[in-house]
């Protein structure tokens, strides 16, 4: 059981001084942006303009903090993203622009190269205690709340807000909290490893 602590990640400034990105995971560890497999980060977005393109790569986004984030394609309206809105599935590929709504806006973003690594990511609410059994890798994100208890193969902690879990492999993670959270999974699935859906 890996957890990342969000206080403890320092933050990047971007190359146009638009804003910051906290790295929260990246796989392989040594891994930079041109070879990484998985990478999960946070950012703080100050200013409009285009994201970054990642050929072969497949993203989702979410938004924690702000007054909302209205996202482009080819200059054509995509999506408004609020906190509490599905989350973004999308290439890496698409030529995106984003625009702020009201402010500065904070979003969590998963990255899976595409050659080597797939990923699926799902909204959770919690508030009391849950059960997963799971067959990882797997990444748990507090998105909203905090003082979630986390426990695996007999090891607990707790998550505070944006904090991140990690789990390598296969087992069941016992959730709990006595205030309602948000929270978000991800099951990461690597070259050569089965997942859910195989025969």
């Amino acid at each position: 059981m890996h957890i990342v602590r969000f206080a403890a990640c320092p933050p990047s400034p971007w190359k146009n001084g638009g804003g910051i990105t906290r790295q929260l995971l990246i796989h392989p560890a040594a891994a930079n942006l041109d070879d990484f497999a998985l990478r999960v980060s946070v950012a703080d977005v100050d200013s409009d303009g285009p994201f970054s393109r990642f050929d072969g790569i497949d993203r989702t986004l979410t938004l924690l903090e702000g007054g909302g984030l209205q996202l482009q394609r080819d200059g054509a309206p995509l999506v408004t993203l609020q906190a509490d809105s599905p989350l973004l599935h999308f290439a890496g590929e698409w030529p995106i622009s984003s625009q702020r709504l009201a402010g500065k806006v904070r979003d969590f973003n998963i990255m899976t190269r595409r050659s080597q690594c797939h990923h699926r990511a799902e909204r959770l609410s919690l508030d009391g205690s849950l059960t997963l059994a799971h067959d990882g890798p797997l990444l748990l994100f507090v998105a909203q709340g905090d003082a979630v208890t986390v426990s695996s193969d007999g090891a607990s902690d707790t998550l505070q807000q944006f904090d991140l879990l990690w789990l390598e492999h296969a087992g069941t993670l016992q959730l709990h909290s006595d205030s309602a959270c948000q929270l978000l999974l991800a099951h990461v699935v690597f070259a050569g490893q089965r997942s859910d859906g195989d025969a």
